[in-house]
């Protein structure tokens, strides 16, 4: 697999909370593996996801559910480095981003990934990245 998108944390959590576009959502995630598309993350917005769906819901069965599935879909998970951190607040800076944001970023620009699936459209001010958006 030749292209690499960088999967955002509101697009796991309209999944897993049900949201508007969840099916949408859903639906892309699912056709990446069909064109042969690899999906990357970080473990931030793996536990980013957690902790929000516990502040949310504080279902333990759906917190269950989120784990399975970041466990089961295809998607490899970087760890950011501590250079990723540095970065992070450099980007913070530049691009007026908060923390999670901007980790998003240095983790895509250090990984050599140049697509983002997210909602934000901040992103779209970024010129190095293209957002892929719903």
């Amino acid at each position: 697999m030749d292209k690499v998108v960088f999967i955002d944390t509101n697009i796991f959590l309209e999944i897993f909370l049900g949201d508007i576009k969840s099916n949408v959502c859903m639906d892309y995630l699912a056709s990446l593996n069909e064109q042969k598309i690899d999906a990357v993350t970080t473990d931030f917005v793996v536990y980013s996801c957690i902790l929000i769906i516990q502040n949310k819901t504080n279902r333990l069965d759906l917190i269950n559910n989120v784990i399975i599935f970041f466990n089961s879909y295809p998607l490899k998970i970087l760890r950011p480095s501590l250079n990723d951190l540095y970065d992070s607040v450099k980007m913070m800076k530049n691009y007026t981003l908060d923390f999670d944001d901007a980790l998003v970023l240095a983790c895509m620009k250090n990984n050599g990934i140049k697509d983002l699936v997210s909602m934000d459209k901040h992103f779209d001010k970024i010129k190095d990245i293209s957002r892929i958006g719903f």
